[in-house]
């Protein structure tokens, strides 16, 4: 494989960009990935499928309403 042959490690589709070639996973795949994902695979990208072990939280981000400032608004 040359360097423009690159896989994601996760679609197993071409990667083209440099930075999606250094974390050996894509642009799409990428977007997919908790926060706390993203931040384990930027500190070591050999380890991918450790950093995807990780538990994702279940939480959709969205505050709960009593945690609310309503005067922000």
């Amino acid at each position: 494989m040359t360097e423009t042959d690159t896989e994601c490690a996760l679609c197993h589709k071409p990667i083209r960009s440099a930075a999606a070639r250094a974390r050996r996973i894509g642009a799409g795949c990428w977007r997919k990935l908790a926060p706390a994902q993203r931040a384990a695979i930027r500190a070591s990208p050999r380890n991918i499928r450790a950093a995807l072990a990780q538990p994702v939280p279940t939480t959709d981000g969205q505050l709960p309403l009593e945690e609310q400032d309503p005067t922000s608004e």
